[in-house]
């Protein structure tokens, strides 16, 4: 999962990963697994996380005879990191 990122000024940067849809639930162990590997990687280069916030973006339409609304299938994080 590459993340889209932003430069947001004052040694800043705003990472968001978005996962991708595949129709099931969203796999939030996965997809935190892979952000925290980007994220090993910006700590060897200087960058350390300051806030982290995530969107869902898709959600499965309840199914016959289940109660709730259903779950997500896809969602975004936003990583800011900043570098020392």
């Amino acid at each position: 999962m590459q993340p889209t990122v932003f430069d947001a000024g004052n040694n800043q940067t705003i990472a968001v990963y978005i996962s991708p849809d595949t129709g099931a639930e969203v796999d939030t162990a996965a997809v935190y697994a892979q952000i925290a590997a980007d994220s090993r990687e910006r700590a060897a280069a200087g960058e350390r996380i300051v806030s982290v916030g995530a969107v869902p973006l898709r959600h499965a339409q309840a199914y016959l005879g289940r109660e709730g609304s259903g779950y997500e299938t896809k969602f975004a994080v936003a990583v800011v990191y900043a570098r020392s």
